[in-house]
């Protein structure tokens, strides 16, 4: 159930819809429930303490937010609306409406149950490498997809006809940025075990055993395999058009390689030549296959001001509302009230994108404070692992490779903020995590325990 949704949620338009929310949320509950945690040690549950005290603080300001009447008057003005105008009693809140926060709070749930699950599942390396490879794929079939959907009918979308984007990839997603991130994240499972065999050369020379599993995952990791993968992920990104998402894709490129070639005994010499190959190559990727980024980048540049007017705007809602926010989910309700004539008339702006900006709107500062504080933390622990581990060291850069691309993208648009996307995200981080502790100590605490 677990690999199903992570599998099939980009496939709905994102699932981006209330809909799916609901349907990922139960089958992975009912994974959750049956999953066996024989695997999952105290070390285990001291990694995942930080993210259950961050869910438990935010559901507790989401309580808060919906508090009817709250003392110390921190209702939002917005609710004596109704008494001043048409003399109505409205008990006042913090959130601007009723139901934002609860419909809010299920897609972080959902990320949440994702990021353990992957969690519990990888806590063994075997199983972690199998996860991997299966994602690997997946975003591959995707990419595919893309790219043929692209060329056979431009203006297509699943069964529906684009609204925007016209001309360019974007897969099963709506939004041609989140398309590029996800890709760009599948090209990363791709390269990074492709690097660990060029190092290496340690690949068996035939299947573990004559069954099918084994036989299809033998022939998939193979060297020539991963080429493929990483080449098509790479393309299916290029084809996007997105500026931020090609370019952060090949700083993820190029942070995985300098992680897996950091700790290894190299001359200087030969370090800094790597250093000046793998630029060059990624300065060689962006020419060959960035044509339509680079020609978006001389006309249109890096810096978009529409977005830099919406930061500003959702800087002052903050100022607003520092301390608890105007409730979750309540961006698209009050943006309005703050939107200037810089902006102009055309487009809504359900979104900050920014996704920090847009948490500490909605949640205030302590609680967007303090999530960003526990994903610095886990990239901080992945960062670790990812120079000390000594096997199966190549998982742990994966995860703080792909965790480095979501969110520093998501500081500039919204593309964990798609469920399509976040829970693909959540399920390689959680599995990189899983792995930032060390197997040795891991079986020493089992044996002691």
């Amino acid at each position: 159930m677990a690999l199903a949704v992570v599998v099939l949620a980009p496939l709905p338009l994102g699932s981006t819809g209330q809909i799916w929310i609901c349907i990922w949320c139960a089958l992975m509950a009912a994974s959750l429930v049956t999953a066996n945690l024989d695997g999952v040690g105290r070390e285990d549950v001291r990694l995942l303490m930080p993210l259950l005290a961050t869910l438990a603080i935010v559901a507790a300001v989401t309580v808060v937010q919906e508090w009817r009447d709250p003392p110390f008057a921190l209702g939002n003005p917005v609710w004596q609306t109704p008494s001043k105008w048409l003399e109505l009693q409205v008990p006042g809140r913090v959130s601007t409406t009723v139901s934002g926060p609860w419909l809010a709070i299920g897609y972080p749930l959902l990320l949440a149950m994702v990021f353990i699950r992957a969690f519990a599942f990888s806590t063994d390396a075997s199983s972690a490498r199998r996860l991997l490879l299966i994602l690997a794929w997946a975003g591959c079939a995707y990419a595919i997809y893309g790219i043929l959907a692209e060329i056979s009918d431009p203006n297509g979308l699943l069964s529906r006809r684009k609204e925007a984007y016209l001309g360019y990839a974007t897969g099963t997603f709506v939004n041609r940025n989140t398309a590029a991130i996800f890709w760009g994240s599948s090209a990363v499972l791709f390269l990074v075990p492709l690097l660990r065999f060029a190092h290496r050369r340690d690949r068996p020379d035939a299947p573990a055993s004559p069954r099918l599993s084994d036989r299809i995952t033998f022939y998939s990791s193979a060297p020539a395999a991963l080429g493929i993968g990483f080449a098509i992920c790479l393309i299916a990104t290029a084809m996007t058009g997105s500026r931020a998402g090609l370019l952060l894709s090949i700083c993820a490129f190029l942070l995985a390689c300098a992680l897996y070639v950091a700790p290894l005994p190299l001359g200087k010499l030969r370090r800094w030549g790597l250093a000046a190959g793998t630029a060059a190559v990624a300065l060689l990727i962006l020419q060959l296959v960035g044509g339509a980024v680079a020609g978006r980048i001389g006309t249109y540049g890096l810096i978009d001001e529409q977005r830099f007017n919406a930061y500003e705007r959702s800087i002052a809602i903050i100022r607003g509302y520092p301390l608890l926010g105007i409730g979750w989910g309540n961006f698209e309700a009050t943006f309005p009230a703050y939107r200037t004539a810089e902006l102009g008339s055309l487009g809504i702006w359900d979104r900050a994108h920014s996704t920090p900006l847009e948490l500490a709107a909605e949640l205030g500062l302590p609680a967007a404070g303090l999530i960003v504080a526990c994903s610095l933390w886990y990239i901080y622990l992945l960062l670790r692992s990812s120079l000390r581990r000594k096997r199966d060291r190549y998982i742990p850069i994966i995860g703080i490779s792909v965790a480095v691309l979501g969110l520093v993208h998501s500081c500039i648009d919204f593309s964990l903020q798609i469920p399509g996307f976040g829970i693909f995200f959540a399920a390689i981080v959680g599995c990189g995590l899983a792995q930032a502790i060390p197997s040795e100590l891991r079986k020493e605490r089992g044996k002691f325990e």
